[in-house]
């Protein structure tokens, strides 16, 4: 027996593959004689030590409401086969809970993924190069909140939170960033009424983005003539770029656009809103993987 197992109870680790092997709870107390409790305990116990979550709990699409992990499926055969030392359960947690050999599974939107978070993933994978990160950059961000809750991304990187989200989520603020009108040809705006004179490019009426940018006009009773409302920054970015009209963006966004003077920022008398570039996660959900991402890469 190994040093590792020292402060482990084996008995975990056999409560562990009844659960496994049942559909619920209820069903693996009841092949061992004891309570749905104790089972439950258990499992949160095993949990504890090893530091990585086992089973979700009432999870969406499976009709018993519990579901073994990723990891829990990893566990699952060599405990089985090795449960008379459980000597190997420790050292594989320890491999597969750093960034050494670890997962991450990010959500974050094309143009952030863009302008901020690939330069810090290329940096990860030089410095670790067998952590494996699967990013999805497609969904929108209620799809991708969603996905949270279905434990399918450990955590997401938003410039935008739905309003009806924000009390169920852990919100983190990493970065802020300016944002720009940007159009085709030059602009110089000296009087905030000459805004009116122009079609703009601009996200949904419920982005909070467009929210500060409305409220911030409306002190200079300024009311923009939307001529496209689109979801994504790429696709303001390719309207203005063909000179449909004035773009809102995150500077950042459009710094080669800007660079090779394919779009130019509007000159205005004021600064228009940031944008804080936010962590968003479940609370307790973070993995150790994901605090050390997130700690070494993220907030540097």
């Amino acid at each position: 027996m190994s040093m590792y197992n020292s402060n482990i109870n084996l008995n975990l680790y056999k409560t562990f593959i009844v659960v496994a092997e049942s559909k619920s709870f209820a069903e693996a107390a009841e092949k061992m004689n004891t309570t749905d409790k104790v089972i439950s305990n258990d499992i949160n116990s095993l949990e504890r030590q090893l530091g990585v979550q086992l089973f979700y709990r009432k999870h969406k699409g499976s009709n018993n409401g519990l579901k073994i992990t990723e990891i829990g499926e990893e566990i699952y055969p060599q405990a089985k086969r090795f449960i008379s030392s459980g000597d190997f359960i420790p050292l594989m947690i320890d491999s597969r809970n750093s960034l050494e050999n670890g997962k991450l599974l990010i959500g974050c939107p094309s143009h952030i993924t863009v302008f901020f978070l690939m330069s810090k993933l290329i940096q990860l994978t030089q410095d670790y190069p067998n952590v494996e990160i699967r990013l999805d950059t497609e969904s929108n961000s209620r799809t991708m909140i969603q996905k949270l809750k279905n434990n399918e991304i450990d955590f997401i990187i938003l410039d935008s939170v739905p309003d009806e989200y924000v009390k169920e989520l852990e919100i983190k603020e990493i970065k802020t960033s300016k944002n720009i009108f940007v159009s085709k040809n030059k602009i110089e705006i000296k009087k905030m009424e000459q805004l009116e004179n122009y079609n703009y490019i601009l996200s949904y009426e419920d982005r909070t983005s467009t929210k500060k940018l409305l409220r911030v006009l409306k002190k200079y009773d300024i009311e923009l003539k939307p001529i496209l409302r689109c979801p994504t920054t790429e696709q303001r970015i390719s309207a203005a770029k063909g000179g449909m009209g004035i773009a809102y963006v995150m500077k950042e966004s459009v710094e080669e656009e800007l660079k090779n003077e394919q779009l130019y920022e509007v000159s205005l008398p004021i600064e228009l809103p940031m944008t804080s570039i936010s962590l968003v996660y479940l609370k307790n959900q973070l993995t150790k993987v994901d605090k050390e991402f997130i700690n070494k890469y993220l907030e540097k």
